[in-house]
């Protein structure tokens, strides 16, 4: 399987990844130590991720992985869209700048309902002349190709499923991920650096075989899945329809906006209008944090109302043993930081919630 070119900015062939000895795109060798690490509490919650993992041994990579990581994300999936209008189809339904994809990179986004509510989180990269490939939530493609078909129109497009190709991901030190998209054909894997920040790593679309064929020619260590949504949910990066449940969520409050998902200067989409009076009229009342377990239990489902003293400040979202994310009210959240209200719970479990970079 050979590595495919990477292409720059302009479709100007770049150089490639870094290949080490034994063609390695990855800066780390095997012979490197790793640090054991104990796994966190299985998160029992109904609708929760799975993670129920052993103890750490050598044998089983922690959780918190420190060498480059590969794990397969079977709750996501790929849609093709094709077409001479495909680029400007989707420009004109995603909320995220679609022109890095013109541009040979990728570009984060939802599809929003007509009141701003969040129905599908998406990942877009071109994977060919007028095709574009859209990873979404497997539990909801066929609703995402119902809702794109119902504004297709007469624009020049199809959409269907991507048969055939599989989501993964590689993450963890050394993983390189500068903002370049890499192109792919036939059975290829198709690398996409995550367009929502930095220490997100690399998509990799393409056959299962191929996947699990890069992983290993490429020195990746496999991982369960859990230690990609520990990782992510770490750095408040929201997935899926346990994070952003369909039609109950505006997108800045999901912070769609600090996660390049949301653009500002470009013309019009679906939910533009609510999206953008929420952000110049100061309208955001809740935002996303990464919540603590103070004792360490594993925090429950996702849904789960977040308490400040006798109001609601809250909703749990996903979570891997006591870590996870919530939507909170800023307010009760500030005030149960610095001591001026009631302290946060979540069915008699006492959190705490991490300081944002926005502040």
């Amino acid at each position: 399987m050979g590595i495919p070119p990477v292409i720059g900015r302009a479709g100007v062939r770049a150089q490639p990844w870094p290949v080490m000895a034994g063609r390695r795109l990855l800066n780390h060798r095997p012979g490197d130590a790793t640090v054991e690490r104990p796994c966190p509490p299985a998160h029992q919650g109904s609708g929760s991720i799975a993670m129920t993992e052993p103890a750490t041994t050598t044998a089983t990579p922690p959780l918190r992985p420190t060498v480059p990581a590969f794990t397969r994300l079977p709750a996501r999936s790929l849609v093709a869209v094709e077409g001479e209008d495909a680029l400007k189809f989707l420009d004109g339904l995603v909320s995220g700048d679609l022109d890095p994809v013109a541009e040979g990179r990728a570009c984060y986004g939802a599809l929003l309902t007509p009141q701003g509510k969040i129905l599908h989180d998406l990942i877009v990269a071109r994977a060919g002349e007028n095709r574009l490939l859209v990873e979404c939530a497997t539990g909801l493609a066929a609703d995402l190709i119902r809702r794109l078909t119902l504004y297709k129109l007469r624009a020049k497009v199809k959409i269907a499923p991507a048969a055939g190709l599989a989501v993964a991901v590689a993450f963890g030190p050394g993983v390189q991920s500068d903002g370049l998209h890499v192109e792919g054909d036939g059975n290829d894997v198709l690398q996409v650096p995550d367009p929502r920040g930095a220490g997100l790593g690399l998509r990799l679309w393409g056959p299962e075989a191929a996947l699990e064929a890069f992983a290993a020619d490429t020195g990746l260590t496999p991982v369960p899945e859990a230690a990609w949504h520990l990782h992510r949910i770490e750095a408040g990066v929201p997935e899926g329809p346990e994070d952003l449940p369909p039609e109950q969520g505006l997108a800045l409050e999901h912070d769609l906006d600090r996660l390049n998902g949301v653009a500002f200067d470009k013309g019009c989409y679906v939910g533009q209008e609510v999206t953008t009076r929420s952000k110049f009229r100061g309208q955001v009342r809740k935002r996303l944090f990464v919540v603590d377990a103070t004792d360490g239990a594993p925090l429950p489902a996702p849904g789960t109302p977040v308490m400040a003293g006798e109001r609601e400040a809250g909703q749990l979202r996903s979570a891997i043993g006591p870590v996870g994310l919530a939507l909170l009210r800023i307010d009760r959240t500030t005030e149960a930081t610095d001591g001026s209200g009631p302290a946060l719970t979540a069915q008699g479990l006492t959190i705490t919630a991490r300081p944002r970079a926005d502040g």
